[in-house]
């Protein structure tokens, strides 16, 4: 977070260009999609938020169960997020 500290600040600016160029990467790496090109949209990919991208990984509806003494975490099955999951995966792992 922003401080009134020039080394602080420095460090906070290049935190976040880290952080947008990973998401960035990631993206191009497992999840984007070659666009069309025109004159206005001369970019290749289509590239999502953060948000989105938090939304679309992170955030799933799931339980918390408590299995042989042990938490696990149990999500409903659902072919789509299987199947995100298992195209992300097989992108990293290539």
């Amino acid at each position: 977070m922003p401080t009134n500290h020039y080394g602080a600040n420095s460090a906070w600016q290049q935190l976040c260009v880290l952080a947008h160029n990973l998401l960035r990467s990631f993206q191009l790496d497992t999840l984007a999609t070659p666009k069309p090109r025109c004159r206005k949209r001369t970019y290749a990919y289509v590239l999502r938020s953060m948000r989105t991208l938090r939304f679309l990984l992170v955030v799933r509806a799931g339980r918390l169960s408590r299995i042989g003494n042990r938490q696990v975490l149990r999500l409903p099955q659902n072919p789509a997020t299987e199947t995100l999951y298992e195209r992300v995966v097989h992108a990293l792992a290539a």
